[in-house]
């Protein structure tokens, strides 16, 4: 361009400009050839202007004066490219009219050659123009990009392909929604629109970005748009293609935005089973919808058979993440358990269903959920989940089915403990023992390799626990004493049944073990013990009064070891303090009560006892402030806490069976036990005592159960069929007032204070430990003649 031509520089100016006026009048009145030539290192012309900035009078113009709308810029930009980028649609239209092509693609053509300094012109023509990426672009791709729905619909019918490809692969469906925002429903309706346009054209719709490995379906899904979810599915887009560079699949994507309507319509198209899909950190949809919270979202997933206990590779289950981002996890949870026991009257019958799906979901232990939701809960309020009569249920019907691998190992130790204890009283009576040292040595090597087993399947959580080290020491002890006292074979037979001299006595190594070895038999055999259901409880007051003692010990230790040492001096000339670690004992035998007031203070009358004014104002210092005060603390916090216990006895005793069935379930579970050398019915018989139905149906008529399963007390099977009555109730309240999907969130909604406080004295009977049957029947009649009287209200209202 000539720099000197200042009234083709003001033309070229005045379109850049926007203004009109001036343009048409210079052009007009002072129109010379150069003025439709290209200008600026970039090789822009008037038309390209023209067509940028939308104004169909000027292109009119200028095509009547011999202009080439076709002409491109030295990137390859053409006037249809800046019309569909803008989203002009007039311009777009009349170029097309008058012979535009629509295959036009962007591309650097000539920048290597070298720049004349005539071009280098003080007004940067073109500066306001989009600076593409030079990949072979057409204007499709652009109108896409940019969200013109009204343009992409104009070049499509113009005949532009809607699978062109880019130099890097990428066609014009990729670029849909990548500038819209999810907030801005004009934006995403224009984005439905050319979903829907591209997809009827038979784009293809599972082209996959070269840059970051996702979809169409991974945009529309992270969009939250079910129109454009449903349109491409419909158009066979693959609803479980993995991310490469996250393994991300439009669920995972759905479930993170929280739209439940686009989740919804996925879960509608993906196959039964695949719920579950991991990314590349094992991270399912319901991981990724609890981290943000979409509780409708969690749950919609749950219904479809998500599993809770899905574990990340580090370890975080679902159920950590609901505990940690949803709000009241306890009552979402509970929600989610009541949806699950429903009934249904056929004739006069009501009948139960409950569904442990949600509990047990498939391919994974049938413990997996229930231990992740004591694994995830930080104090006894939120282990209330366990006392939900579906929890319960199930912990009741698991247990049922494996106690007897319980009761076959507390046959063991059983074995041990009694042959162990005559054991040792046929060493001292010089009676004949060689059966019952058998006894041991047999009941002691099974305890000792099953716990090596369950150290080996499961070391994480065995390693942790006491039971397994005082199981290991107990059978290796036993084993030892067995395996290596043959000294007996030395004594004669005549001397049985006389006593011992000091030559015949057994050796002193045996003597130690085999105390340790009873002592300890007899600990891990109550331990066992405080395993069953009924015990559980005491077990637990036990626990925590040693629990607390300990405490107070700790907290007084100082108090203690400075009465012994103190004694030690005063009473330096008596036999029991005559070390440092026998006066410490002393003292503790003293805090019992046992002074013996008599021998400390009998030197007295012969006039020899050492300090005796000090001696006795320490003494009398010790009974008053470590033998009434110390002591009654520790009574006093003891039958405080047992009092404390009586709230969450019953939870306690449910986490103590959960647990024990959970790793029982896992052993049984374990690859040892699924190999070619079992028996095959001895494998028949694990799997059937290792798994409970994950639906099972209640018969009530009246005042009376019809047990379906005998392993279920009544007051569950009560609390079952108040909870579906419920939930019944909801769901018919909820089709009335159309909205059956919301029935179950109805529980803190309901304005009837009536029945709010009636539901409250239900919950608070179900949570007694045990009631009487009469008792039961009794509140189950009061409860449905009030239930009654309140239906009547609420219909006379």
């Amino acid at each position: 361009m000539d720099p000197y031509n200042k009234d083709h520089v003001t033309f070229i100016t005045s379109i850049e400009n926007d203004d009109v006026e001036t343009a048409v009048r210079i052009f007009t009145e002072k129109f010379d050839k150069k003025f439709l030539q290209p200008v600026g290192v970039l090789r822009v012309t008037a038309v390209q202007l023209a067509a940028w900035q939308g104004r169909v009078e000027l292109l009119e113009l200028l095509y009547e004066h011999g202009a080439n709308i076709s002409v491109t810029d030295k990137i390859g930009r053409c006037a249809l490219f800046h019309a569909a980028h803008r989203g002009n649609c007039e311009a777009v239209k009349w170029l097309l009219e008058h012979g535009a092509s629509v295959q036009n693609r962007v591309g650097i053509d000539s920048c290597s050659r070298k720049i004349s300094a005539t071009f280098l012109s003080p007004c940067f023509i073109g500066r306001n123009l989009p600076t593409p990426e030079c990949w072979g672009r057409t204007p499709l791709h652009q109108a896409v990009k940019n969200n013109h729905s009204e343009v992409v619909r104009i070049l499509v019918s113009a005949g532009a392909n809607v699978n062109v490809q880019d130099e890097h692969g990428i066609t014009p469906l990729l670029l849909a929604g990548s500038t819209v925002v999810p907030e801005n429903s004009n934006e995403l309706r224009k984005y439905n629109e050319i979903i829907e346009i591209l997809v009827t054209e038979k784009a293809s719709t599972n082209i996959v970005h070269p840059d970051t490995g996702t979809t169409a379906l991974h945009s529309a899904a992270l969009l939250g748009s079910s129109t454009a979810t449903k349109k491409l599915l419909d158009g066979g887009a693959w609803p479980l293609y993995r991310c490469k560079s996250t393994g991300s699949t439009p669920l995972h994507l759905a479930a993170s935005t929280g739209s439940i309507e686009t989740l919804s319509i996925l879960l509608e198209s993906i196959p039964p089973g695949y719920v579950d899909i991991r990314d590349n950190i094992n991270r399912t949809p319901l991981h990724r919808a609890s981290y943000q919270g979409h509780s409708e979202c969690v749950q919609k997933l749950i219904n479809h058979g998500g599993s809770l206990a899905a574990e990340t590779k580090t370890g975080v289950t679902v159920v950590d993440a609901i505990f940690a981002h949803i709000p009241r996890p306890v009552f979402f949870l509970k929600n989610i358990l009541d949806s699950r026991v429903r009934t249904n009257s056929i004739e006069n019958n009501s009948h139960i269903l409950v569904d442990f799906n949600v509990l047990a979901p498939k391919g994974e232990l049938q413990m997996g959920v229930v231990t992740s939701l004591i694994a995830a809960t930080s104090d006894v309020e939120q282990l209330t989940i366990l006392q939900h009569p579906l929890v319960e249920t199930f912990l009741c019907l698991k247990w049922s089915k494996l106690k007897v691998f319980f009761f076959s190992l507390v046959f063991v130790h059983a074995l041990l403990v009694l042959s162990l204890s005559g054991y040792s009283i046929t060493i001292l009576q010089h009676e004949d023992y060689i059966e019952l040292r058998r006894i041991v040595a047999s009941s002691s090597f099974f305890l000792f390799f099953h716990t090596m087993i369950q150290v080996l399947m499961v070391p994480r959580y065995y390693f942790r626990q006491f039971e397994t080290w005082l199981s290991f020491a107990c059978a290796t002890i036993s084993l030892t004493i067995s395996l290596g006292s043959g000294y007996a074979r030395e004594i004669p037979a005549q001397s049985r049944g006389k006593e011992l001299n000091a030559s015949r006595h057994p050796p002193q190594w045996v003597l130690h073990s085999i105390s340790l070895a009873i002592l300890l038999a007899w600990m891990q055999m109550m331990l066992l013990v405080g395993r069953l259901p009924m015990c559980g409880y005491y077990a637990l007051m036990f626990s925590t009064v040693l629990k607390n003692i300990l405490k107070v010990l700790l907290a007084f230790v100082c108090l203690i070891v400075g009465f012994a040492f103190s004694f030690a001096v005063l009473f330096h000339g008596n036999d029991q303090f005559r070390n440092s670690w026998r006066a410490v004992v002393k003292t503790v035998v003293m805090m019992m009560g046992e002074y013996e007031y008599g021998a400390l203070f009998s030197d007295e009358k012969n006039g020899s006892s050492f300090l005796p004014t000090t001696s006795r104002v320490v003494f009398l210092a010790f009974v008053m402030l470590a033998s009434i005060v110390l002591m009654n603390l520790m009574i006093g916090l003891a039958v405080n806490d047992i009092q404390g216990l009586e709230k969450e006895g019953h939870i306690r005793q449910l986490l103590k069976q959960a647990e024990f069935v959970g790793h029982l379930e896992r052993l049984t579970s374990h690859r040892i036990f699924r190999g070619n050398w079992l028996h095959p019915r001895l494998g028949t018989l694990l799997d059937s005592r290792r798994s409970i139905p994950t639906k099972i149906t209640f018969g009530y008529h009246e005042r009376y159960f019809h047990e379906s399963s005998p392993s279920v007390p009544a007051r569950l099977r009560e609390a079952l069929f108040l909870l579906a009555s419920g939930n019944s109730r909801d769901f018919e309240s909820g089709v009335k007032s159309g909205k059956p999907e919301s029935c179950n969130n109805n529980h803190d909604n309901n304005d009837n204070k009536e029945l709010t406080a009636l539901l409250e004295e239900v919950l608070l009977q179900l949570r007694m430990s045990h009631y009487p049957s009469n008792a039961g029947r009794n509140f189950m009649r009061s409860f449905n003649a009030r239930n009654r009287t309140i239906q009547r209200k609420s219909t006379n209202f």
